[in-house]
């Protein structure tokens, strides 16, 4: 592991453990410990971007948890985020999530990290090589309108699921 590495899962899991610190689960909660790299369905949703561990997303949560990432994964402070920037901080974020499981990296590990790659090539709608602000905002806003099912402004166990193509 590179020193860089190193220093991206070490800031990824501070962060991480920071919050969750700053924002305790409500006594209502639902959604479970937070599983930082995210995953597919409503609960992996929740999980991701539910700041206060309340069971509900709320659209100010979600932007602000996915630009703050998107600034994080900047590290030249260009506004752009190129490959090894998308990757780095998935991957910051996979590996918090594991040292939290108490988990060794795996196959399951290694297809992620994989699947990082080939997500970035999709939104990297434009074909220049980076993540830009603009491309950023439509993700979150294409995101949001699948997430947020029921169109009433938040995401939680009331939103059903997504119907299926």
């Amino acid at each position: 592991m590179t020193s860089r590495s190193l220093l991206l899962c070490t800031l990824s899991a501070s962060l991480f453990l920071a919050a969750c610190a700053a924002h305790p689960p409500a006594d209502n909660a639902k959604a479970g410990p937070a599983r930082p790299a995210g995953g597919h369905g409503r609960e992996a949703f929740i999980g991701s971007y539910d700041v206060n561990r309340d069971g509900v997303v709320t659209r100010a949560e979600y932007e602000a948890v996915r630009l703050q990432r998107f600034k994080n994964a900047d590290k030249n402070g260009d506004g752009k985020l190129s490959e090894d920037e998308y990757v780095a901080e998935f991957e910051g974020r996979l590996k918090a999530q594991y040292f939290q499981e108490g988990r060794e990296p795996d196959e399951n590990y290694t297809r992620a990290i994989k699947q990082a790659h080939v997500r970035f090539a999709l939104l990297d709608r434009n074909h220049d090589g980076f993540i830009s602000m603009d491309e950023e905002r439509e993700i979150m806003d294409k995101t949001w309108a699948q997430a947020d099912t029921n169109k009433d402004g938040k995401v939680d166990a009331n939103d059903p699921p997504p119907p299926r193509n």
